[in-house]
């Protein structure tokens, strides 16, 4: 007998299905009418692509009365920047320079205060201009105990000659560890550019050439992360001489723990360190490489190593010659494989032994009664 179905469960598949079909017609209706909005609409390419500008990079703190320099890195080259300092003043709008990535830009403020600085972000797809998130400053008053102490020459020529390129290194410390740079007044009205910053106590050099001959007045100023500049040293006094007349003697500066030495150089590779405070003369050693080992003592060993090219001059320990053991002079190895191979043979005979492959045997003698 066949089962008929409950007409409510009939009824109940109908409305479900009826449902279903009502969705998709939706979906359909939307989908078409969302089609045609977007082929219809006039597509607009961006010339650059929209940055939203962030924070610019720089230090976010300082004193009263110093420049500090912020930058921003962009690609865009037809959008336009502004810097906002937070103190009621800004930058005129700034463009990125040809084969550039940033911008740069330097303030400095007239009181102490913590400021906001933010950057302003303007191109054709954001006409009215789009700002980043505040950098904070925090901008105090500085004493005298502030700033970086007064530099010295540390290395360098005081004797050469003119077109000649030399290397001179400055050294100086922070009084709160702060990071310092240094530059160089090269006495003839040339000022140089101030190195990276390198760790408090830690010398950083530049090289320099003069054209002409006479004597010159060097002298360096440390600079610290902060924008603090210390007195210029004292003054180094260097003599170049005309490089076709002269004998091929070139003296250099040498500074250690706060005396100054002479590196004296008969020739490229040859010379002696020299006091000038008492007249003792030892030897350096060319070492190969532009480095040269250094005797201040006379005892026989080298004490410095010395790297004119870089203006370096550290301490020099001499390698030990290491002793031979003499337990790991002998061949263990093969001897390892010597007492192998005998207990081989050995352990062969004896199982040939055993199993009667080979045996021992004695003549028998008759003896007579």
């Amino acid at each position: 007998m066949q089962k008929k179905t409950p007409w409510n469960v009939v009824s109940g598949r109908k409305k479900t299905f009826r449902s279903i079909c009502k969705m998709l017609f939706v979906i359909c209706i939307f989908s078409m009418m969302g089609g045609i909005i977007f082929f219809a609409s006039p597509i607009v390419f961006s010339k650059t692509p929209m940055y939203i500008p962030s924070t610019p990079l720089g230090t976010s703190f300082g004193y009263v009365g110093i420049d500090y320099e912020y930058a921003i890195v962009t690609l865009n080259p037809d959008s336009f920047w502004m810097f906002d300092w937070g103190d009621g003043t800004n930058s005129s709008w700034l463009q990125l320079e040809q084969n550039q990535t940033s911008i740069t830009e330097t303030h400095h403020w007239d009181a102490i205060g913590t400021y906001q600085l933010h950057v302003k972000y303007k191109s054709d797809t954001a006409p009215y201009g789009i700002w980043s998130n505040a950098m904070i400053v925090e901008i105090a008053t500085y004493s005298n105990d502030d700033f970086p102490y007064t530099p010295i020459v540390y290395t360098g020529k005081i004797q050469g000659f003119n077109s000649t390129v030399y290397t001179y290194s400055a050294l100086t410390t922070d009084p709160y560890e702060y990071q310092v740079c240094y530059r160089f007044d090269y006495g003839n009205g040339t000022v140089s550019d101030w190195t990276p910053y390198v760790p408090s106590g830690t010398s950083s050099y530049l090289s320099f050439a003069w054209e002409t001959p006479g004597v010159y007045v060097l002298r360096t100023q440390a600079r610290n992360q902060n924008g603090l500049e210390s007195t210029w040293s004292e003054p180094v006094q260097v003599m170049i001489t005309d490089k076709s007349a002269v004998n091929g003697t070139s003296i250099d500066l040498v500074v250690l723990d706060n005396i100054t030495y002479q590196i004296i150089y008969t020739s490229e590779y040859e010379g002696t360190f020299y006091n000038p405070a008492n007249g003792a003369s030892n030897d350096i050693k060319w070492k190969g490489g532009g480095v040269f080992l250094i005797d201040d003592d006379s005892d026989g060993r080298w004490e410095y190593l010395y790297i004119p090219s870089i203006g370096q001059i550290q301490l020099y320990v001499e390698p030990i010659p290491t002793q031979g053991n003499v337990f790991f002079e002998i061949p263990w190895l093969i001897i390892f494989i010597i007492l192998i191979i005998i207990f081989g043979i050995i352990g062969v005979v004896f199982v040939l032994l055993k199993t009667g492959y080979l045996y021992l045997y004695e003549e028998e003698v008759e003896v007579e009664k």
